[in-house]
């Protein structure tokens, strides 16, 4: 029998991006760099074999608020295969979160994290999965990458993880932006970086991935109004608080005695289609409070003996008049493997569009990189901006085709050596998705320049390094920018642009008028662009009412804004505050400490005390409790998905066989169990056959001769072979091809 087929790479429910099934995982090493995402596979070390696997449910509840964000992220796996075992998945989280809690149930109990120094964690759970018990453990490969470990999760069983995040949102020209990253990039290994060992076996599940077993359900509860609320990345159910109420607290977003108190509240959901997780999610509003030069909150909890705030500056778009600055603009293009497609042509038009904004009095340098680094000039000297210099440059950007590795540290070296002159303000432009594995060197790179480059970052793709693209731009004293397929690039490159060409607000400074402030975390760069804030973090004595002074230079003129703000005296509803204000330092002492450790007993300290995740650190979780009336992760879990499509019932089929004889693979499926799907995948993980009966077609039994749709013979070797029946079942056995 010869069907045709179709192999895919894209889509794994929710954020369990990579699973390792090992008998014993404390021998197990799983590298995030190399995952080529999503992927997950499923190792039984005893058998030698590897088993493909998919996750259930996975369930993103988001709170925004005024500028902030709190995500409680709740995801259900199951061991539906004949051994018990350990698990590790890799998953990322938003790159700007605060993680402050991660809890697991399991058979009725829970196990509630708390923060340990890494290797004391790890000591910990391997010791406890070692004796046979349960635990979890959680912890940060990098700032938005985390492997997730659930220890001996017997044969039948679920386990139900829920990690809470908060975190600041991204504001840009009136728009607040909400992203939620659900799938791991793979990150070219750049040399002379620490070498990555191979991860494996790596698996892409099918396309057709059931759509309602993500959810992403936000809640916009602000204390102004809101408008333009959309989504380039996926397709969204919008509706006010009074029509969508139930359904909210059927999810688990807000509780039934929770009452609406804000001047906005708007639910966001996913529609009930094939939403599939192989993109950021990225969702934004516009905030209509214009004339509010300040944002201020503030939280004082007395466990910590203080308060924590968080300042933003929002400057009257008056402020930037002047005359427009002769330009110097470096671009530096990615033009790796990784930007083939779409990513490239997006690089390509953001370049030209750039190019079309210079005036003859600017100058121009521009270079691509992957293993070399090619000049568009052909040497680092920047060009007048004439029109046959920018002739030849629009030539050397459409010229552009991807090939070869991500050299990135290569790129930026050489974009920095370009000469320069100094009567331009000059200003480096970097396009890359950032999947890189020598972050860190990069940054330090940018940090350490004499020169204190500006940089503006772009990036093109449906998943990206976002920690890298705002990190450069952060430490370079520039801005990101993000860009998504389906959206339109010239507005963005507008936004971008009208930063570069405005007369900015330089050396700013904040003086919070006599209230008694200390650990006062700064932006790495001290200047004021339009349309973006400026954020001051910091902790504070004691509550009451402060005059707060914003002082800047715009050329020779000194600018100052004044407003009086509100220091909490009690606890408040921004709950959120120490954690975030925590994240934000752990992220200072990082990026000071570049690539040494010589912060770490610093970072520890504060990881432990605010119980906020961080490299040094790690989630653990191994005392159980039974779990209490209307506290079950499960239940709300299950509770979110019953309002979702009408699902089929599942029930365990005990016995099936799959054999492969006399050139034939062979299926036969228990009396009353049909089959919905077979598939057929080799141990790389590629779809090689996959066979669907007709409707109203009843299979319990199936025999192939081993020819997919492109005519070759099927190669000896071993295979996985996974049943999808009508009950809702997923089967799944290896099987040895012989001819």
């Amino acid at each position: 029998m010869r069907q045709s087929t179709r192999s895919s790479h894209v889509g794994l429910l929710g954020v369990l991006l990579s699973c390792v099934w090992g008998l014993v995982f404390a021998q197990t090493t799983f590298n995030v760099d190399d995952i080529k995402g999503p992927v997950c596979i499923v190792r039984d070390t005893v058998a030698g074999v590897s088993y493909t696997l998919s996750p259930e449910q996975s369930l993103y509840n988001v709170v925004v608020t005024d500028g902030y964000a709190h995500l409680r992220l709740t995801q259900k796996f199951v061991n539906r295969f004949g051994v018990a075992g350990s698990i590790v998945y890799v998953l990322p989280l938003p790159d700007a979160g605060s993680v402050h809690a991660m809890a697991m149930e399991y058979q009725g109990k829970v196990y509630r994290a708390r923060i340990y120094e890494r290797q004391t964690a790890q000591h910990l759970y391997d010791s406890v999965t070692a004796s046979g018990g349960n635990a979890a453990l959680l912890v940060q490969e990098r700032p938005n990458v985390f492997q997730q470990y659930l220890a001996n999760i017997a044969p039948g069983e679920s386990a139900y993880v829920r990690i809470e995040v908060s975190m600041p949102l991204k504001y840009n020209q009136g728009f607040y932006e909400l992203s939620i990253p659900t799938m791991v990039g793979q990150r070219y290994q750049s040399q002379g970086a620490t070498p990555v060992p191979s991860s494996g076996t790596l698996w892409n599940p099918p396309e057709d991935r059931d759509g309602p077993s993500l959810q992403i359900n936000v809640l916009l509860q602000t204390g102004f109004p809101i408008t333009d609320i959309s989504s380039p990345t996926h397709p969204l159910d919008i509706g006010d608080l009074s029509q969508t109420r139930t359904i909210l607290e059927q999810r688990g977003v807000v509780e039934k005695e929770w009452r609406a108190d804000m001047a906005c509240n708007r639910s966001v959901l996913l529609p009930e289609v094939n939403t599939y997780p192989n993109r950021d999610y990225v969702l934004r509003f516009r905030r209509t409070a214009k004339d509010q030069d300040f944002t201020f909150a503030s939280h004082l909890n007395p466990v910590y003996g203080k308060g924590h705030f968080a300042l933003n500056l929002f400057p009257d778009d008056t402020l930037f008049a002047g005359n427009r600055p002769n330009l110097e603009i470096v671009l530096l293009i990615d033009v790796s493997g990784s930007q083939s497609g779409w990513p490239l042509q997006k690089e390509k038009e953001v370049a030209l569009n750039m190019l079309n904004r210079l005036l003859p009095t600017d100058r121009i340098s521009l270079l691509a990189f992957s293993d070399d680094v090619y000049w568009g000039f052909g040497d680092q000297n920047p060009r007048s901006a004439t029109a046959a210099n920018l002739a030849t440059a629009r030539s050397f950007v459409n010229g552009l085709q991807t090939l070869g590795g991500t050299q990135l540290l290569n790129g930026v070296k050489a974009a920095l050596s370009a000469t320069t002159t100094s009567e331009h303000l000059r200003y480096f432009v970097f396009f890359t998705d950032g999947f890189i594995t020598d972050e860190t060197a990069i940054l330090d790179q940018i940090k350490n320049d004499p020169s204190t480059p500006t940089i503006f970052t772009f990036g093109a793709g449906g998943s990206l390094n976002r920690y890298f693209l705002e990190q450069c731009a952060s430490v370079g004293n520039g801005y990101a920018t993000e860009i998504t397929q389906l959206e339109d690039a010239a507005p963005l490159v507008d936004a971008a642009w009208s930063k570069i060409e405005a007369p900015q607000l330089k050396n700013v400074t904040v003086d919070l008028g006599g209230a008694a402030v200390s650990d006062i975390i700064m932006p790495h760069g001290t200047v004021l662009y339009k349309g973006s804030p400026l954020t001051v973090y910091g902790t504070y004595a004691e509550g009451g009412r402060f005059l707060v002074t914003a002082t800047g230079t715009r050329g020779l003129q000194t600018v100052t804004i004044s407003r009086e703000v509100d220091f909490a005296s009690v606890m408040n509803t921004n709950f959120m505050m120490p954690q975030i204000w925590a994240k934000q330092k752990i992220e200072q002492l990082a990026l000071a400490e570049g690539t040494t450790t010589a912060k770490r007993d610093s970072i520890t300290a504060i990881s432990v005390e605010y119980q906020v995740l961080g490299k040094y650190t790690a989630f653990l979780a191994i005392d159980p409790e039974m779990v209490q009336q209307g506290e079950s992760i499960q239940d709300q879990m299950s509770s979110s998905f019953t309002e979702s499509r009408p699902r089929k019932l599942t029930a365990r089929v005990s016995t099936w066989s799959v054999v492969c004889r006399d050139g034939f693979l062979s299926l036969t499926l228990p009396t009353g169990v049909y089959a919905e799907e077979i598939s057929v995948f080799d141990m790389n993980g590629r779809l090689v056959f996959r066979f669907r009966p007709s409707a109203g077609m009843q299979m319990n039994s199936f025999r192939w001769d081993g020819l997919p749709a492109n005519g070759m013979k099927l190669r000896p070797g071993r295979y996985i072979v996974r049943v999808r029946t009508t009950a809702g079942n997923v089967l799944t056995q290896s099987v040895s091809w012989v001819r």
